[in-house]
């Protein structure tokens, strides 16, 4: 200390060394005299003066060097202050310890320093290998239920940010818990479901969505339909196409093609001449009469196919298109009598042209 006189007053000023000195003194003291977890619980608690909690930790662990509880605390301290490689090394050495309960508070810990790094920078060769530690530690907070129920978003961004299928399908099924009628929640864990092989998941979430999204009504019908016939239920598939085909002439259509696909070409064939009677567009119209004749064909119903191609000789005798597709028909089946019967009619029409 030193002093200086004014109107005859001493004032006793003291130096940064003596404050430094009077603060480890009361430091001490306080360690001595306060029970040691309330003081770990008042400084893990401190939020406003980082440096002041830190000095306390640096002391007490002078008194209780192999103290890993204050270790962690440091850490944490140390992490919250911007010193960010102290806690790494103090991380690293607490990741052996034999406490379970530690060990878990470093992980994640460890997973919150190292997500800090990695978004502190934009080197893409820095990144790499820190992506690779993240993901290993955010798969062993997953397995491990070291998440808290209360931070299911924050743990859900990391899942998406990890890119594991498995946690994040199962914070979604939280979150949808919490908002059941949240469509991009919906149409997320669909699509997640669907990836992993969770069939009865995924057609009940694709039938929330066809019942609240209305907008893409259509589209994940189309979906639901496609999902069925990928996961081979095919008696579901046909139950649907029969209720949609009611109502539009594309659901007829892709009935048609679920029949053909499943080898079932009579019922193939009649629904390609329902559509053709049905569509006005010459072109479409011309497409579902090659369909027809050709799914009788390729059930080897002959007859059948022959006589159905022959019912529109007359209405396509000018379309050439026709008129090839009809005398390879007749010429691959052996009905050369009617290729020739053909061949006259369109050789009147040129001649009548």
């Amino acid at each position: 200390m030193y002093h200086a006189d004014s109107h005859g007053e001493k004032i006793y000023v003291v130096t940064i060394k003596e404050m430094l000195f009077l603060i480890l003194i009361f430091i001490s003291i306080l360690i001595f005299l306060y029970p040691k977890s309330l003081l770990k619980q008042q400084i893990e608690n401190e939020t406003s003066n980082y440096n002041l909690s830190m000095l306390y930790l640096k002391n007490m662990l002078l008194h209780s060097p192999e103290d890993e509880s204050l270790m962690l605390i440091l850490a944490k301290q140390s992490l919250r202050n911007g010193e960010r490689e102290k806690s790494l090394k103090l991380l690293l050495f607490l990741e052996n310890s034999k406490n379970k309960k530690r060990r878990k508070q470093v992980i994640l810990l460890a997973y919150e320093l190292y997500k800090l790094n990695y978004n502190d920078s934009v080197d893409k060769e820095y990144r790499k290998p820190l992506r690779k530690k993240l993901q290993k530690l955010f798969s062993t907070i997953y397995t491990e239920h070291l998440d808290t129920k209360e931070d299911y978003n924050i743990w859900y961004n990391e899942s998406i940010f990890n890119e594991n299928n498995q946690a994040i399908y199962h914070y979604l099924k939280i979150k949808i818990k919490n908002e059941p009628k949240n469509i991009a929640l919906l149409q997320n864990a669909y699509y997640i479901a669907s990836s992993l092989g969770k069939k009865n998941d995924a057609i009940g979430y694709i039938k929330k969505l066809i019942q609240l999204d209305k907008k893409n009504y259509d589209k994940w019908l189309e979906a639901y339909y496609y999902f069925l016939v990928n996961s081979k239920l095919f008696q579901q598939a046909e139950l649907l196409l029969k209720g949609q085909s009611k109502r539009l002439p594309i659901w007829e259509h892709r009935l048609a093609d679920f029949y053909f696909m499943r080898k079932e070409f009579k019922k193939a064939s009649s629904r390609y001449q329902n559509l053709f009677n049905t569509t006005q567009e010459y072109r479409k119209k011309q497409k579902y009469y090659f369909k027809a004749v050709q799914s009788l064909q390729a059930g080897s119903f002959i007859d059948e196919s022959i006589s159905l191609a022959r019912k529109y000789e007359d209405f396509y005798i000018k379309d050439t298109k026709v008129r090839d597709f009809l005398l390879k028909l007749y010429i691959s089946t052996g009905n050369l009598d009617y290729g020739v019967k053909l061949s006259n009619k369109i050789l009147k029409t040129k001649w009548q042209q």
